[in-house]
């Protein structure tokens, strides 16, 4: 689930956006559907299901769209931060806490990708974290190193996306593997997380993917 802004772009041409997160909207009503609401609430707590929700930061701005979907799913549960030493940053690669992305100086322009705060935060259904809001807003890095979004004299910034991507990577690489070993949502009874295999092991893994052909 991501927010997104009050206006985007339709057909090259600014439009209003009737998006459900719309957080330009000073409309309270403005949400999932009853039926909607019930099916998400059914997935994440008796199903053991898993949500993503990044956002652009920390700032009230940022995490109105979140909170206010948070309250109509789920709101006898509450956003609490990640312990640095959850699972989370454990579950594949060893992260030691959330990532800290720095100040990177391009030009007289300071593109900044996070850290917008010092942990990430979520929501805990029963001690299994559901809901992860993920305020580094690593998927747009990733997002970012793939399409270069930057062109002409700002083409420079790409540099940094490329710079942050891997960073990034392996802790999307963590949450998805933490998604899926934990809840009722796959089968992960042979699971062995990477910190537990042998030399062995790791001799058996493959180097590379397969080639196939299309």
């Amino acid at each position: 689930m991501e927010p997104v802004s009050g206006s985007v772009l339709q057909n090259n041409t600014l439009g209003v956006s009737d998006a459900i997160w719309d957080t330009q909207s000073a409309r309270a009503t403005k949400g999932y559907t009853d039926r909607e609401a019930q099916r998400i609430r059914e997935y994440v707590i008796n199903r053991g299901g898993f949500i993503y929700m990044p956002t652009h930061g920390n700032t009230e701005e940022a995490m109105r769209p979140a909170r206010r979907v948070l309250r109509q799913i789920l709101p006898e549960y509450h956003l609490t931060v990640i312990p640095q030493d959850h699972e989370l940053y454990s579950s594949f690669y060893d992260l030691n806490g959330p990532l800290r992305f720095p100040v990177r100086k391009i030009g007289s322009t300071i593109l900044h990708h996070g850290p917008y705060s010092s942990q990430l935060q979520g929501v805990f259904i029963d001690g299994r974290l559901a809901v992860l809001v993920d305020t580094e807003a690593m998927i747009h890095v990733m997002d970012g190193a793939v399409q270069k979004p930057f062109f002409g004299h700002y083409q420079d910034r790409n540099k940094v996306l490329d710079e942050f991507a891997p960073a990034a990577a392996r802790q999307l690489i963590n949450i998805v593997v933490y998604a899926v070993t934990h809840g009722g949502i796959s089968d992960y009874s042979d699971y062995v997380p990477a910190a537990a295999l042998t030399d062995v092991d790791r001799e058996r893994i493959p180097k590379a993917a397969p080639k196939t052909r299309l």
